[in-house]
């Protein structure tokens, strides 16, 4: 596992420790972690709806008739 340094504003640092000491993360490395993996998913579905949007203008729309339909699209999509 590689380390680094980051820079914080102090109000963003504390309200990190406030987290830690509710007991939502086991540390300040466990909500970095977390946070940068949710980002990562975020973004990938970000690119989704920008690629879906896309698409329509496009004139290359097509219908999703059932949930199925949805997450095999979706599966595709992030596959690609």
């Amino acid at each position: 596992m590689d380390t680094i340094n980051i820079s914080l504003p102090t109000q963003l640092k504390a309200q990190a420790e406030g987290l830690i000491d509710q007991g939502h993360y086991a540390s300040f490395s466990d909500i970095v972690r977390s946070s940068l993996r949710a980002l990562l998913a975020e973004m990938r579905y970000t690119k989704l709806i920008r690629e879906a949007h896309k698409e329509h203008a496009e004139g290359k729309t097509i219908v999703l008739k059932s949930r199925s339909d949805i997450h095999r699209y979706i599966r595709a999509k992030l596959a690609a």
